[in-house]
């Protein structure tokens, strides 16, 4: 079983491209979970999910608004520096994911293969040596210190995805997007290759 994870809306965003994709792909041999962004709240869903499932994988999806492209991340630090409130009305600054946590996790997840078999698809993909220090950052180094903690050796990591043009249709500024059949069809091929190469 894959776990895979995305998020609600928050701030000025009307809607998250990865709720509907997590929705899409849940499936006999995928579960999926929409995560609040709070860190209190995503946090301990994710620790309470991880636990109940102890999962073969674990793929966590994010929006990042400003390139057309799918960005597969390397690197989750040990930093919360919140350039927004959550939804919870938290913005924590300059503190630490966990304090008796390693400064970085690397991703576990085949990362370069990842974004070779996308391509390949005719999408455009890149690796990103950089998750941000808000939730998206915070449920990839979350995710990788609980699995390390419970000493599951299962491979997991981040994706970060652009706004569908379907909802940027509706948005009343140009926003970069996919279509998100094209989205979708993205993150299937990172779960093959997540499959294939750990064999879970």
């Amino acid at each position: 079983m894959i776990l895979i994870t995305g998020f609600e809306s928050w701030g000025d965003v009307p809607s998250n491209p990865t709720s509907e994709l997590v929705e899409q792909l849940v499936s006999d041999e995928v579960a999926g979970e929409v995560l609040p962004v709070s860190f209190r709240r995503a946090g301990e869903r994710l620790e309470n999910l991880i636990r109940e499932l102890r999962p073969e994988a674990v793929l966590n999806l994010g929006l990042a608004p400003e390139r057309p492209v799918i960005r597969v991340e390397r690197v989750a630090i040990n930093l919360i520096d919140a350039r927004i409130p959550d939804n919870d009305g938290d913005q924590p600054v300059d503190v630490p994911i966990d304090p008796d946590g390693p400064t970085c996790y690397l991703s576990t997840l085949p990362t370069r293969e990842i974004v070779e078999a996308i391509r390949r698809e005719g999408i455009p993909a890149f690796l990103s040596y950089s998750a941000g220090t808000y939730l998206c950052n915070y449920v990839m180094y979350k995710t990788l210190r609980i699995l390390d903690i419970m000493g599951l050796g299962v491979p997991a990591g981040f994706i970060h995805v652009p706004y569908s043009s379907e909802m940027a249709s509706k948005m009343n500024k140009p926003v970069p997007s996919l279509p998100l059949a094209t989205i979708k069809r993205a993150v299937q091929v990172a779960l093959d290759a997540i499959t294939s190469s750990s064999r879970v």
